[in-house]
């Protein structure tokens, strides 16, 4: 459980009146369930949860294809770092701290604006089913689902009694705006870049000579952009730096894995191995993962330590290298993956 300061306690016994209609819908879907329909908003609020997340991002990354990988989990660390930031700085309470029984499922944070799960599935699957190129007749049921499954998400979260309906919707729309970004704005930018003039054309120039001469790109531009995104992410948090590290950590390692210079190493490919290579990759990574985990969490300092925060950010960042770095190196060497010469 957790103690909310007096200030929330105060704020919270007398709510807005949005908040206090928000009430209203919670106590209203309620009146329709009963146990089964609890059971069922249970199974698919977990869709939400980190651990599928975690482990989509990992087959793909590992199992089908690295690039569409690491585009997921950008989408999942920004939108979950996002939604950090903004809840630790309006620190709204929960429903449940007005009307205890309206709270269906236990939860430890104690902030519930905006909703997380519904940011996080908002951001996640319309990533993941929009992205592929793939033809018209595959895009309608794609865009149903990608739209569908946030939707339920969020309204489990809602008949729950963790959420109020504003927060689902505030989640939603932060996490459409992630997935936007990602499927349909980033693209558009590079094409826009890719075929520009003047100085963006004289800035791409250089980098194309740059990475001709030294024979691998240049690390750097991009290691700071990442660093920004994370330092960004930190100073928004209020003391929680684990998002910001595994942003952090996850495009290091990209980067790493990416840019690996042309003297013939060979460069790692998802797409490559077989069906069983493939299982044990993801049983290896997966494996490897929470090992690093329970080992970091069990020598890093905790809570009570003046140095948390740079241990947070350092565990997360860590666990993010080993999934876009350290696991697909370790492939390679136990022959488990390759894609020929870079």
């Amino acid at each position: 459980m957790y103690e909310l300061s007096a200030a929330a306690v105060a704020a919270q016994s007398s709510p807005s009146a949005i908040l206090a209609w928000g009430l209203e819908v919670i106590r209203a879907f309620q009146a329709w369930g009963n146990p089964a329909i609890t059971d069922i908003a249970k199974l698919i609020t977990k869709i939400g949860g980190p651990l599928p997340y975690l482990a989509i991002v990992a087959a793909i990354f590992w199992c089908v294809d690295e690039k569409r990988g690491f585009k997921l989990g950008v989408a999942v660390f920004l939108s979950n770092g996002i939604n950090v930031s903004i809840k630790n700085t309006l620190q709204v309470p929960r429903p449940f701290t007005v009307d205890p029984a309206v709270q269906l499922t236990p939860i430890h944070d104690p902030w519930s604006t905006p909703s997380g799960h519904s940011q996080n599935t908002a951001a996640f699957w319309p990533t993941l089913l929009l992205g592929w190129k793939k033809g018209a007749r595959a895009y309608a049921p794609r865009l149903a689902l990608a739209i569908a499954i946030p939707l339920l998400v969020g309204l489990s979260r809602v008949y729950l009694g963790v959420h109020y309906p504003t927060d689902v919707a505030f989640g939603w729309a932060l996490g459409a705006l992630v997935s936007f970004s990602l499927v349909f704005l980033a693209p558009l930018l590079k094409s826009r870049y890719e075929s520009s003039g003047g100085a963006v054309a004289k800035l791409r120039d250089y980098f194309a000579r740059a990475r001709a001469e030294s024979g691998r790109s240049l690390k750097s531009p991009k290691l700071a952009l990442a660093a920004a995104a994370a330092l960004i992410l930190n100073a928004t948090s209020h003391g929680d730096s684990s998002m910001g590290g595994a942003l952090f950590g996850f495009a290091a390692g990209y980067i790493v894995l990416t840019d690996r210079d042309e003297g013939g190493a060979p460069r790692f490919s998802a797409a490559s191995g077989s069906i069983a290579q493939k299982a044990i990759r993801f049983a290896l990574g997966l494996a490897g993962f929470f090992l690093l985990y329970i080992a970091l969490k069990r020598f890093l300092p905790g809570a009570s330590s003046p140095h948390y925060d740079l241990c947070r950010f350092l565990r997360y960042g860590i666990l993010g290298f080993w999934l876009s770095a350290l696991a697909p190196i370790a492939f390679l060497k136990l022959k488990l993956a390759g894609g020929g010469k870079r």
